[in-house]
């Protein structure tokens, strides 16, 4: 059904494309049914909105896979690997005098440092396979480093997200103010139902998680509950849960 779509990418059935992604940096190995390498956030929408339709959606798996530098995993599926490393690797846009860089998921990190170089800025944190990882990746399990005591993990440089959710739904995470917050509470959809539920729980939590979670706990899932209350207290921000993504912003580092 996805060849007679709209989707423009490669659609790999081969036991070749299938066994070089039944395996990661993890001592794990699953092989998928088939590979797909997205070409443009049109083609990330159009697969999820078909695996989204009520004869599929309760028999495929997709996952998202970057560089296969995950220690955990986290790119492997019996199911279908969505690729973005393949076609979806293009830094879009730089702007080094307010400092931040604007990127799509499939952008190695090594790649992005060697753009930036020439102006003597990086983007943090420093990933022992930087010449693999990917800036999607990075962004999913939060990745850090060495160097992440000084300048801190991929979170605390990430200034906005354009994702693509489960159903083909876009979403656009930003800095939301309560008013701002409250418009896009009335809004349908899995978006909604993210700012809503998110806001619930910090709200109506905020003692149990200030009590959990310490300043500076642990994280390899991309949430951090005591994180996401900290920053909910000065705005609102939905980064935490991101899929699929069109494209990253990030802060460049000062070298």
């Amino acid at each position: 059904m996805l060849s007679k779509s709209e989707f423009s990418g490669d659609i790999h059935h081969d036991n070749g494309a299938r066994l070089v992604t039944a395996t990661d940096n993890s001592i794990y190995q699953v092989l998928p049914q088939a590979v797909v390498f997205p070409k443009n956030s049109r083609d990330i929408q159009t697969v999820l909105k078909i695996a989204d339709q009520q004869r599929f959606s309760k028999r495929i798996k997709i996952t998202a896979r970057g560089g296969g530098t995950g220690t955990n995993g986290q790119s492997l599926t019996e199911g279908i690997v969505l690729d973005c490393s393949r076609y979806m690797n293009r830094i879009i846009e730089s702007n080094f005098k307010e400092g931040w860089v604007c990127v799509e998921p499939g952008v190695v990190l090594d790649q992005l440092n060697e753009h930036l170089a020439p102006n003597k800025v990086f983007f943090a944190p420093d990933l022992s396979p930087s010449n693999r990882a990917t800036l999607g990746g990075m962004v999913n399990t939060d990745a850090c480093g060495k160097g992440s005591r000084i300048y801190g993990r991929t979170s605390d440089h990430v200034l906005e997200l354009t994702c693509v959710l489960s159903n083909g739904e876009v979403l656009e995470s930003v800095p939301l103010e309560p008013e701002a917050l409250s418009e896009y509470k009335k809004k349908s959809g899995i978006s909604a139902n993210i700012f809503k539920i998110v806001e619930q729980v910090v709200s109506e939590k905020t003692d149990l998680i200030q009590e959990i979670f310490p300043k500076n706990e642990p994280l390899y899932d991309g949430i951090q509950p005591g994180k996401s209350l900290r920053k909910f207290e000065k705005s609102f921000q939905s980064k935490l849960f991101a899929v699929w993504f069109r494209r990253n912003i990030g802060r460049c580092q000062q070298g």
